[in-house]
């Protein structure tokens, strides 16, 4: 006399019986759920590579000749629009971030675009021997692989010139950031105080 027990696993039904009469089908089904789940991980390295954290803003007007931003973060230069090859619209703003490499190749941001501003560049700011701070248009900014690069106040950054809306406190607004090897990432800026 078999027991019901014994009947269930060589007759029941359900997963277990069948899977104490084949431990290889269950080991496969766990190495494809892993497998799935490592596929889903280097996809988004591959998209990506870089980890952009906390982009911010500063507040701007869109008025023409106006920004909100202090003396030491914009160029004298650019009372008379000269800095910015005299492009006219609204106020000026910048985007600051961080952006970290943990590749083994060094990457370059080379670009910038939003719908927020008429011209988006790339800028370093930099003080000269009588201590003006001045700032300049820069063609990228190197991230070093298994580094970072700190876009700053005062430092590289991304300028936004000829603002198409106001920029307020707890604004948000997207950007798109183009890298020679990580390709194009767009991101959520917050605009705020320093």
């Amino acid at each position: 006399m078999t027991t019901e027990k014994e009947w269930m696993v060589t007759h029941g039904k359900g997963w277990w019986p069948r899977a104490r009469r084949a431990p290889g089908l269950v080991l496969l089904i766990v190495l494809a759920l892993v497998a799935l789940t490592a596929c889903g991980g280097s996809e988004e390295a591959e998209a990506g590579g870089l980890r952009l954290d906390e982009p911010w803003a500063r507040p701007g007007l869109a008025s023409p000749g106006q920004s909100t931003m202090s003396h030491d973060e914009t160029d004298e230069a650019t009372d008379d629009n000269s800095a910015h090859g005299g492009h006219g619209g609204g106020g000026t703003s910048a985007i600051f971030l961080t952006i970290s490499n943990p590749g083994n190749e060094d990457d370059r941001l080379v670009a910038a675009t939003t719908d927020v501003a008429e011209v988006v560049e790339i800028h370093r700011s930099t003080i000269d021997a009588s201590g003006v701070m001045r700032m300049e248009p820069i063609d990228g900014v190197t991230i070093p692989a298994g580094g970072k690069a700190e876009l700053k106040p005062g430092a590289e950054h991304i300028m936004l010139i000829g603002l198409t809306r106001d920029l307020e406190v707890g604004d948000r607004f997207s950007a798109t950031l183009k890298f020679e090897r990580a390709g194009e990432m767009t991101i959520e800026v917050e605009v705020r105080e320093p």
